[in-house]
């Protein structure tokens, strides 16, 4: 695989993560999913599924980083969600 081609699938591979990303935490904003299920799900699919070959040590490491990416959006929320709230009942 030349330069060229690897650029062309990981830009590709990137977009479709980062499509993926901000659609469920859209869905999650609007209630439509439940974040911390979907979360766990995919941690645990990750965790027991059989990954062999050294490709899939690559796909159960990004699910399980994908899981924390959703985990740490929500906390990142829910904390300006608060400060938000905080700043209603101080003023």
């Amino acid at each position: 695989m030349n330069n060229n081609d690897f650029n062309e699938l990981a830009g590709r591979i990137q977009g479709l993560g980062d499509f993926v990303m901000h659609l469920t935490e859209e869905l999650e904003i609007k209630q439509l999913i439940d974040g911390e299920r979907l979360s766990q799900g995919v941690q645990e699919f990750a965790e027991n599924r059989c990954f062999d070959g050294d490709h899939l040590q690559v796909t159960k490491r990004t699910l399980n980083e994908i899981a924390q990416f959703l985990n740490d959006a929500r906390t990142r929320r829910q904390a300006q969600q608060r400060q938000r709230g905080n700043r209603k009942h101080s003023t």
